[in-house]
C-alpha cells in the first residue's frame, strides 16, 4: 500500500451520533452469572435485544458426539466430576463478586431419584442467613469448544438465581473478564418464563463488557417441568438454545490479553449453582419459598469429531459490535477526507446480522488516493485460502480498493506506523465500477450487495510501505513457532474519476475453502439406477451452488469416465446441479444422489474440510407413461419386474419402445395391452399379478428371451395395437395399459410372473 498520511485512530467524535454501544458490566470479580450493576440494567438495550443477534445459523450436518456426562443416577455427588465450593467468597471475594447472601455448603447438593438437587435454605450458617450449593468441574472436566447441555427444572421465588455457566480453567488472558465467561443459562426466580444467555469479555474489571440474549417460554414456565438448556461453542461463534430452539448467536467479542478469538479459545469448566440474592435478582422477601430446589436431570458435553478447530473461518469483523470507534479501527486521509461508521439499515442478504460498516470519502475534485481505513486484527491464517466480504457500492462510482494484509516478520507482533523494513505487506487491487471488474474479483457499483471472494494467492508482495519482510504471507505467529501472523487489514481508496467513494461493507473473514464434492454421470440405458457396466456421460457441466445465496461456487465438466469434482467449498448447505443445456439430446434423469424428485439436482451439507464422494446422476432416454400395480411380485431375481417406455407418446411420431427389466435371464416373455386397468392376483396359477382387464391383446410373434442384462424390449407400432380379434390405432387422448408376462421358476417350481403395469396417455 501507499504511504498513509494523517493516520489516526477512530474516536467517538468520528462515530456517527445515534450509534448504540453495548452496555458493560461493572463486576469486581468472576461472577456466578451476569454481574449487572445496577440490578435493572438489561443485557442489551431493549430496542436492540432481538436484532443484535447475528443471523449466523447453526451449521447443518455437523455431528456432535457425546464425550462427557453426569446422569446423577447414584446416591451421592460423583467426586470425579464435581467439586463443591464452600463459603461466602470471603475474604478475597465476599458475596462472590455479586453481593450474594448465601453460604455455599456441600450438604446442600444431593443426588437421589436420578436427579441432582441444589437446595437453598433460610438457614443461619457461617455468618450468612441462607445456605445453598455451588459445584464446579475445574480440572475434572475442562473443554475447549463443544455443545454443553443441561436438562433441569428451575426454582421460583424472589431473590433466587439458578445458573449453569462456564469459567476459564487457566485464565491465560488475565483476571475476570479478560479471560471470559459463558453463561449457558441463568434465571431470576421471580420471572419464571424467561432465561438469559450471556458472554463476558474485554478487559479486567471494571473494563469488562458483556452481550447476550434472552428466551421467553410461549406458554407455561420453567419451574413446573424440565427443560433443556444448551450452547454450541465453536471457534468464532457461540449459539444458545432452549428445548432445541436457537434464540441467540454471538460472533463478536474481544480480550485485552490477546487477539480474537480470545478469550473464547481456551479451556473452560462448568459450574452449577443456586444463589440467593445478588445484583441480578435482588434480595428474597417474605414471599420467597424456602427450601427452594434447583433440580438437574443431566449435564452432557458433546464435541465435533474430526472437525478442524479453526472451523474454516477466521473473522476480521462482522460489525455486530456496532462501534468501530472502540473496535481497533483506524482511518487516514490522502487527497480527500472521510470516515467510517455503523449502518443499521443497509445490510447484506446473508450473515450480516444487525449492522454493517458505512464507508464515506469525499475527494477534492481530482482522481487519486483519497484516504482509507483499516482494522488491527491479529489472526492466524493457517490453512486459509480466501479473503471474503460483502460490499454494496453506490451507483456511478469508479475506484480501486487497495486491500493490504500486513503481517509480522520480526517477531514483535506489531506493525510500526512509519515505513518499516522488518515486516511484510501483501496487496490486492479490487476494481469497483459500473461495469464491474475487467479481470479477477471485483464489484459493480449500483448493483446492490455482492459477495467478493479473493484467493490469497492473488495477493502480491508490495514493498512501497513495508519495505522488508521475507516475501511470504505468513499464517502463524512467531509465538506459535511461525514466521509471523496477520496484524492489520488496511484498505486504501483510490478514485478513478469519482469525486466520492461511498459504500457499505460487512462480514470480512478469511476462509479455508477446501471442501469438495465428486461423483459420476452415466447413461442409464436400462433405467435401473445402477451404473455398473453402463457408459459414461462426458462433457456435461456440473455446478456446486450455495443454496443460501443461489451462487455458483464451483463448476466442472465430466471427463471421459463421466467423473466430476467440485472444489472450493466452505462448510454449509449446497446443491449439486447438472446444467441441463450441456446434456446430450434426448436423455432424461433416471436417478439422483439424494433420491428426491428434483431432477438434475441434489442437496448436500458440507462440514469444514469435508470431501463427499458418490454424488452420481443417471440419465437415460426420456421415460414415457407412469407405472401401475407397483411394486409387483418379486421373481427369482429377488426383485419385481420393471416396465418402462421410452420415445414419445405422440401418435404422429410413432416412436415408442417398451422395456422390461430385472427379469430372470433367458426366460421367455411377451407383452400384453388393454384399455382397461385391473388387478387379478395369481391368474391361471401365475406367481404374479395381472394388472389388465379384458379385452386384452397380445403381441403375437413377438415373444422373446430375456437377454443377459435382464431386459426384454419391443418397438410398439402405436397405429397397430393388438386386440383379441383385431388391430386398432391409438387415438389422441386415449389411455392404454401395458404389461409383460414371463416364464420363471420360483424355488425350482416352473411358473410365471408379471412385471408392474404401465399407463400411457397418447397425444
Amino acid at each position: 500500500m501507499r504511504q498513509l498520511p494523517h493516520l489516526h485512530a477512530v474516536t467517538a467524535a468520528t462515530f456517527l451520533s445515534g450509534s448504540i454501544l453495548l452496555a458493560s458490566a461493572a463486576a469486581a470479580a468472576p461472577v456466578a452469572a451476569s454481574a449487572l450493576a445496577p440490578v435493572a440494567a438489561p443485557i442489551l438495550a431493549p430496542s436492540l435485544a432481538p436484532s443484535l443477534a447475528p443471523s449466523l445459523a447453526p451449521a447443518q450436518g455437523l455431528q456432535y458426539q457425546l464425550v462427557w456426562e453426569d446422569l446423577f443416577d447414584g446416591t451421592a455427588l460423583d467426586p470425579t466430576k464435581w467439586s463443591p465450593m464452600i463459603g461466602t467468597g470471603c475474604p478475597n471475594l465476599c458475596g462472590w463478586g455479586n453481593n450474594e447472601l448465601q453460604y455455599y455448603r456441600a450438604e446442600n447438593a444431593t443426588v437421589s431419584g436420578g436427579t441432582l438437587k441444589i437446595t437453598a435454605r433460610r438457614q443461619n450458617f457461617g455468618g450468612a442467613q441462607y445456605t445453598s450449593a455451588r459445584l464446579r468441574s475445574r480440572n475434572l472436566a475442562d473443554f475447549t469448544y463443544g455443545r454443553f447441555e443441561m436438562r433441569a427444572k428451575l426454582p421460583a421465588g424472589q431473590g433466587l438465581w439458578p445458573a449453569f455457566w462456564l469459567l476459564p480453567t487457566d485464565s491465560l488472558y488475565g483476571t475476570w473478564a479478560a479471560s471470559g465467561e459463558i453463561d449457558v443459562m441463568e434465571a431470576v426466580g421471580q420471572d419464571t418464563r424467561r432465561v438469559l444467555g450471556t458472554i463476558h469479555y474485554g478487559a479486567a474489571s471494571p473494563g469488562n463488557q458483556f452481550s447476550g440474549g434472552s428466551y421467553t417460554l410461549p406458554t407455561g414456565d420453567f419451574t413446573n417441568s424440565f427443560h433443556t438448556f444448551a450452547i454450541e461453542w465453536e471457534p468464532n461463534v457461540i449459539r444458545w438454545y432452549v428445548d432445541g430452539i436457537l434464540y441467540s448467536t454471538k460472533t463478536s467479542w474481544w480480550s485485552s490479553g490477546a487477539a480474537y478469538p480470545a478469550p473464547f479459545n481456551e479451556r473452560f469448566h462448568m459450574l452449577l449453582n443456586l444463589a440467593v440474592g445478588g445484583n441480578l435478582p435482588g434480595s428474597p422477601n417474605g414471599s420467597t419459598p424456602f427450601p427452594a430446589t434447583y433440580e438437574i436431570d443431566y449435564v452432557r458435553v458433546y464435541q465435533l469429531q474430526d472437525h478442524d478447530p479453526a472451523d474454516c473461518v477466521a473473522l476480521v469483523d462482522d460489525m455486530e459490535h456496532g462501534n468501530p470507534a472502540a473496535s481497533d479501527y483506524f482511518t487516514f486521509n490522502g487527497g480527500g477526507f472521510g470516515d467510517i461508521s455503523a449502518s443499521y439499515t443497509d445490510l447484506p442478504p446473508a450473515g450480516g446480522g444487525a449492522a454493517s460498516l458505512a464507508v464515506n470519502w469525499t475527494g477534492t475534485g481530482s482522481s487519486g488516493f483519497l484516504g482509507g481505513f483499516g482494522r488491527t486484527r491479529k489472526l492466524s491464517l493457517e490453512g486459509a485460502t480466501h479473503l471474503e466480504f460483502w460490499i454494496n457500492p453506490d451507483p456511478g462510482q469508479s475506484y480501486t480498493m487497495e486491500i493490504n494484509l500486513q503481517d509480522d516478520d520480526n517477531g514483535d507482533d506489531t506493525i510500526p506506523p512509519s515505513p518499516d523494513g522488518a515486516d511484510d505487506e501483501f496487496q490486492f487491487e479490487l476494481e469497483v465500477s459500473p461495469q464491474g471488474s475487467s479481470q479477477g474479483p471485483g464489484a459493480t457499483s449500483g448493483a446492490g450487495w455482492q459477495r467478493v471472494m479473493i484467493p490469497l494467492s492473488s495477493f502480491v508482495d508490495d514493498n512501497t510501505f513495508l519495505t522488508g519482510g521475507n516475501g511470504v504471507l505468513d499464517p502463524v505467529s512467531t509465538l506459535a513457532g511461525g514466521n509471523g501472523r496477520l496484524i492489520n487489514v488496511v484498505v486504501s481508496l483510490v478514485s478513478a474519476g469519482s469525486p466520492d467513494i461511498t459504500f457499505r461493507t460487512d462480514l470480512w473473514r478469511f476462509t479455508r475453502r477446501t471442501g469438495s464434492v465428486s461423483g459420476r454421470l452415466w447413461n442409464d440405458q436400462n433405467g435401473d439406477g445402477q451404473s455398473t457396466g453402463e457408459p459414461a456421460l462426458s462433457g456435461v457441466t456440473v455446478e456446486l451452488v450455495d443454496t443460501l445465496l443461489d451462487e455458483v461456487v464451483a463448476s466442472d465438466v465430466t471427463n471421459g469416465n463421466g467423473d466430476y469434482t467440485l472444489t472450493g467449498a466452505i462448510r454449509g448447505d449446497y446443491e449439486v446441479r447438472v446444467v441441463t443445456g450441456t446434456l446430450p439430446a434426448g436423455v432424461g434423469p433416471t436417478t439422483d444422489p439424494d433420491g428426491t424428485a428434483s431432477a438434475h439436482t441434489a442437496a448436500i451439507t458440507l462440514a469444514c474440510d469435508e470431501a463427499v464422494a458418490g454424488q452420481h446422476f443417471g440419465y437415460g432416454p426420456p421415460l414415457v407413461g407412469s407405472n401401475i400395480c407397483s411394486p409387483g411380485v418379486n421373481n427369482s431375481t429377488g426383485d419385481f419386474g420393471r416396465l418402462d417406455a421410452t420415445g414419445s407418446a405422440a401418435i404422429s411420431s410413432n416412436d415408442l419402445t417398451l422395456t422390461g427389466s430385472r427379469l430372470p435371464l433367458g426366460s421367455l416373455g411377451y407383452f400384453i395391452v388393454s384399455q382397461t386397468p385391473g388387478f387379478i392376483q395369481n391368474p391361471g396359477g401365475s406367481f404374479g399379478n395381472l394388472c389388465l382387464l379384458p379385452p386384452i391383446g397380445r403381441y403375437l410373434g413377438q415373444a422373446g428371451a430375456v437377454g443377459p442384462d435382464g431386459t426384454l424390449s419391443i418397438g410398439v407400432d402405436v397405429t397397430a395395437l393388438p386386440q383379441p380379434t383385431s388391430i386398432v390405432s391409438a387415438q389422441p387422448g386415449e389411455t392404454w395399459y401395458f404389461q409383460l408376462w414371463h416364464r420363471d421358476a420360483i424355488l425350482g417350481i416352473p411358473t410365471s410372473n408379471f412385471t408392474e403395469g404401465l399407463r400411457i396417455i397418447f397425444e
